[in-house]
């Protein structure tokens, strides 16, 4: 009569073990991962949790690019919002790489660019506005990151982009 407690215990085991082993071998798998979302209307930045093929939690923020926005929308283009941007598993310390994979790395740039030249809210806002734009207009982060690239290097004025000499 001890066999079926043995065999309970065994599939027990292996649902508890199999979401920290499977990602090993079948990395970002539903099994048990993390997603985060970038919404390239907004700004705003969307957290959720997987386990077993099922979402067991979700969590949206805002992000420097909302922040500054203050709940406005940017829609420039017919394209849907929410964009992945990576996803994470236990033990792979890497994400697969999405067309929006440096949003919101892009996000926390421009906020360094704001603080670091102490911007206006309203110079906030249309750098923010100008991120969205490109992001909307090219499908990728690509023309983002020349920008902000160029914020960088050129410097930035409370007009706009100017070249320090």
């Amino acid at each position: 009569m001890k066999k079926p407690w043995v065999m309970i215990g065994v599939v027990a085991a292996g649902l508890l073990l199999a979401p920290l082993i499977v990602p090993v071998f079948v990395p970002w798998s539903a099994i048990n991962c993390q997603h985060q979302d970038i919404n390239i209307k907004t700004g705003q930045a969307r957290y959720s949790r997987c386990l077993w093929f099922v979402k067991i939690s979700e969590e949206t923020k805002d992000t420097p690019l909302s922040a500054a926005l203050q709940g406005e929308l940017v829609d420039v283009a017919d394209i849907k919002p929410w964009h992945r941007v990576n996803t994470f598993s236990p033990g792979v310390h890497y994400s697969p790489h999405y067309v929006f994979h440096g949003a919101l790395y892009q996000a926390n740039q421009m906020n360094m660019i704001c603080t670091l030249h102490d911007l206006a809210p309203e110079r906030k806002r249309e750098i923010a506005k100008t991120i969205l734009a490109l992001w909307q207009n090219t499908g990728r982060d690509s023309g983002a990151e020349e920008y902000i690239h160029r914020l960088i290097e050129e410097g930035v004025s409370s007009q706009g982009v100017e070249t320090t000499q």
